[in-house]
């Protein structure tokens, strides 16, 4: 049976990442590699690499990149404009997708135009309602980041940018499960996905 291609990963960022989940297990890869916390970012050449080479890799009309961390869009939006510009230069015509997960805090305006300009898919990682979301998902001060995501998921919506939610599920949020099932439901039937850590 042939291969139709692969699907990849792509975390530009390392482990990088702008808040301090307390389950967050790739936080703990930042202290493997000290040198890269000063220099945490892919380059301009890995990045043309990495698109030429996964482009040229994938057999079919479609071709699905998939942008994660940490958090990506600490890379910028510069960074995500180039990755577009580049999926035209080695596309050769044929239909590039992009998903994102990100935490939200980040998402504004001009990232969310962005996401809607560019079709990409956006994963929002949120852990239902303030109550438990703030349990676990802090930012470096130990502070909730409830209401920042709420306020991405608003502007995501607000440009009509298509997004999942990713709800990852611990021994908080699993005692409460029904009063988080019922925050996404009450949030227009916003579809999520569970993780179980």
């Amino acid at each position: 049976m042939a291969v139709a291609g692969c699907h990849v990963m792509a975390k530009p960022g390392g482990a990088i990442c702008n808040i301090d989940c307390t389950y967050c297990f790739y936080l703990e890869k930042e202290a493997l590699y000290p040198e890269r916390n000063k220099n945490w970012r892919m380059s301009d050449e890995t990045l043309e690499q990495f698109i030429r080479q996964h482009i040229a890799a994938q057999s079919g009309d479609r071709i699905d990149f998939a942008w994660q961390g940490g958090e990506p869009t600490m890379m910028g939006l510069p960074f995500f404009r180039r990755v577009v510009a580049l999926c035209e230069k080695y596309g050769d015509g044929r239909k590039i997708t992009h998903a994102l997960q990100t935490n939200g805090i980040l998402v504004n305006d001009e990232w969310a135009r962005f996401f809607a300009e560019q079709h990409f898919l956006i994963g929002l990682s949120i852990d239902g309602p303030a109550s438990l979301h703030n349990h676990y998902r802090l930012n470096r001060a130990g502070k909730g980041t409830h209401e920042q995501v709420v306020a991405a998921m608003a502007r995501l919506k607000a440009h009509h940018v298509d997004f999942n939610t990713l709800t990852v599920v611990g021994n908080i949020t699993s005692v409460m499960q029904q009063t988080s099932t019922n925050f996404f439901w009450r949030r227009d039937r916003v579809l999520f996905s569970l993780s179980r850590w």
